[in-house]
């Protein structure tokens, strides 16, 4: 009779190498599934680190910009300010020049009593020793670069016998301050 083998100590073996595979598998997938987690963690952590950074840069440039934007509407309003004083000192200059060439135009026996702006017109009153003074005044008056002669006002004689003549000067608007 043939005899009986045993294979229960084969069986064993081979359900330890079998167990020891599994374990193995589970084991390096385990250890992959950790590694792969570690490593997404790691990722994760760099990109918010990197978003964070980011967004400080952001926000210090931001904060750059506001600044430079500050410092930039300051310059524009500083100058604004002296291309206004520069023409408010053309003006005078030019109003200089408009009255300089008036006083050089009067009369020696003609004076004025009182000059006075408003709303772009130069009103002037004074005296005058004679007609002929008057008119040389009046004529000296038209010639005037810068200014146009208006409604001359009334001329009468005061208890001295000087004449006493009101004019009014309009701004030429081709050569207005």
């Amino acid at each position: 009779m043939a005899q009986a083998v045993n294979f229960l100590p084969w069986r064993a073996q081979r359900q330890r190498q079998c167990l020891r595979l599994w374990l193995t598998i589970f084991s390096v997938t385990l250890l992959l599934i950790v590694l792969l987690a570690a490593v997404i963690r790691m990722r994760t952590l760099q990109e918010s680190r990197r978003l964070g950074l980011l967004q400080q840069a952001g926000v210090t440039l931001q904060a750059g910009l506001t600044q430079r934007q500050a410092r930039l509407h300051a310059r524009q309003a500083e100058r604004q300010a002296q291309q206004q004083r520069q023409q408010r000192l053309q003006a005078t200059r030019e109003w200089q020049q408009i009255l300089t060439g008036l006083a050089d135009t009067l009369p020696e026996q003609a004076w004025l009593s009182e000059l006075r702006y408003q709303q772009g017109a130069l009103s002037l009153a004074g005296y005058a020793l004679g007609f002929t003074a008057l008119s040389q005044l009046e004529t000296a008056l038209y010639a005037l670069p810068g200014l146009q002669m208006g409604k001359p006002g009334p001329a009468s004689r005061d208890a001295q016998g000087r004449w006493q003549f009101n004019y009014a000067l309009v701004l030429d608007v081709r050569h207005a301050p």
